[in-house]
């Protein structure tokens, strides 16, 4: 069951990182199985079963919070190829998430952000692990305390 979960995402995951191969028929993921996973995951939640058995009362409430939320998105609809790019995005990370936590490993899982392209109308989908992202903001917050306090030198 598992490994079925494992190849799901990494399906999900070519799917939603490649919007290239979300017009080829071969490539499109059909929403119907993500359904079926996420009632699954909802059903072990809920009973509190098998890897959802540790998971703080908390965790569980948030899954299911934005389980909801991305079930709703998807709703009607019957293959990725029907969601825009901020839909994709928004169901990628939220399947990240629940991975994530379902698993205990927040720090590896994968969040995309899409973000403008200088000097063009166009964004582009930039993804990295949580990790990476934190890091990247405390080297930017680093950078900034550093030239705050040199120009604070400077005045003096």
């Amino acid at each position: 069951m598992r490994a079925l979960r494992f190849a799901s995402a990494i399906v999900l995951s070519l799917a939603l990182a490649a919007p290239a191969f979300a017009s080829v028929d071969s490539r499109v993921l059909m929403l119907d199985d993500i359904r079926t996973q996420q009632n699954e995951i909802r059903d072990g939640v809920e009973s509190r079963t098998g890897r959802y058995k540790d998971l703080s009362s908390a965790q569980r409430s948030e899954l299911l919070s934005k389980q909801a939320r991305m079930l709703q998105t998807i709703e009607g609809k019957h293959s990725t190829d029907e969601l825009n790019d901020q839909q994709k995005t928004e169901v990628f990370n939220t399947l990240e998430w629940i991975e994530a936590v379902v698993n205990d490993d927040g720090e590896d899982r994968m969040v995309c952000e899409r973000r403008p392209v200088l000097g063009s109308t166009r964004k582009e989908r930039i993804c990295k692990t949580a990790s990476q992202w934190r890091e990247e903001r405390e080297a930017a917050r680093n950078m900034m305390d550093s030239r705050g306090s040199c120009m604070d030198c400077k005045s003096n």
